[in-house]
């Protein structure tokens, strides 16, 4: 019975990070026109702060034992996820949501391998059919999308944008064995805003001057997609492998396009709207297995 709730939790918390983060791409795109690195970079600034309060609040101790290879991956970790953020926001300021959306989120194939190199996690029969469904689903969106709205360089971005995510998802799993939400947040999250700026400020990318629309927005990306998106993945980490966290997040197609359709008119075609029906069906499948991986979970997680 507890195991069978914890399950229930762990999928709950799941669908939220899904729902949270389908809003960054429509969020970025009416963040314009402030640069792309300028929205990456605040998103971070303001993401930060809260993490670091929280695990201040928390009176948080794990930080303490960590060893210095420790210390390194999380600091891979910041730089992935900086490029991840970077590459992206170019990405969907230059083609179309949906296409940038999917390409970013083509990153099981690519976490799947990183997972089963570094962490020793191979991914049950169910979860490498969700993601083999995931990836047809996710090429039938770009077939449509990127005719119409897509930019070879932009396409390109996402791509790069999504092989950084997976990199940030598999040390993200490794270092939640020993770190909680909070303290694993608080570190790579700052490290994140300060590599950001740094960049902004050493490629002469203006941080502020912008209007006051776009720090709207870009406060909403900070609250919604990294506070609670973000957060909800990492916390996901403590129990589910990075593979199935990373196909999940292959709802986010659907979720961003729906979005895009209500809020910026990006209506998708027959094409994309069956590609988003058998990527749901591929988040479906993997779910469904991670449920005996949860329950062959031995070793205590942070919280």
């Amino acid at each position: 019975m507890i195991v069978r709730r914890v399950m229930v939790l762990e999928f709950v918390v799941l669908a939220a990070g899904v729902i949270a983060i389908s809003w960054a791409a429509p969020l970025i795109r009416l963040a314009a026109p402030a640069p792309a690195l300028t929205i990456a970079a605040l998103r971070l600034v303001v993401a930060a702060p809260p993490m670091i309060a929280i695990a201040a609040a928390r009176r948080e101790h794990d930080l303490g034992s960590l060893r210095p290879p420790d210390l390194a991956l999380l600091g891979l970790s910041a730089v992935a996820l900086a490029a991840h953020f970077a590459f992206w926001v170019v990405s969907v300021q230059r083609t179309s949501i949906l296409a940038s959306v999917v390409l970013v989120t083509m990153q099981p194939l690519f976490v799947a391998i990183g997972a089963r190199l570094f962490l020793g996690e191979r991914p049950r029969r169910e979860v490498n059919a969700g993601i083999a469904l995931g990836i047809v689903g996710a090429t039938l969106l770009v077939a449509q999308g990127a005719g119409d709205a897509g930019t070879l360089s932009g396409n390109v971005f996402a791509l790069v944008g999504g092989v950084m995510s997976s990199v940030y998802l598999v040390i993200g799993r490794g270092a939640r064995r020993r770190l909680s939400t909070a303290s694993y947040g608080a570190v790579v999250y700052s490290l994140t805003a300060v590599l950001l700026v740094g960049l902004a400020l050493a490629t002469g990318t203006p941080l502020g001057g912008q209007p006051p629309s776009a720090y709207a927005f870009i406060v909403l990306l900070a609250l919604v997609p990294q506070l609670i998106g973000h957060n909800a993945m990492n916390w996901a980490l403590g129990s589910l492998s990075a593979a199935v966290v990373a196909v999940a997040i292959l709802g986010e197609p659907v979720g961003a396009a729906l979005i895009a359709a209500l809020l910026l008119h990006e209506v998708p075609g027959s094409l994309e709207l069956a590609g988003g029906a058998i990527v749901l069906a591929g988040v479906y499948v993997a779910l469904r297995g991670a449920r005996s991986e949860l329950e062959a979970l031995r070793e205590p997680i942070a919280v």
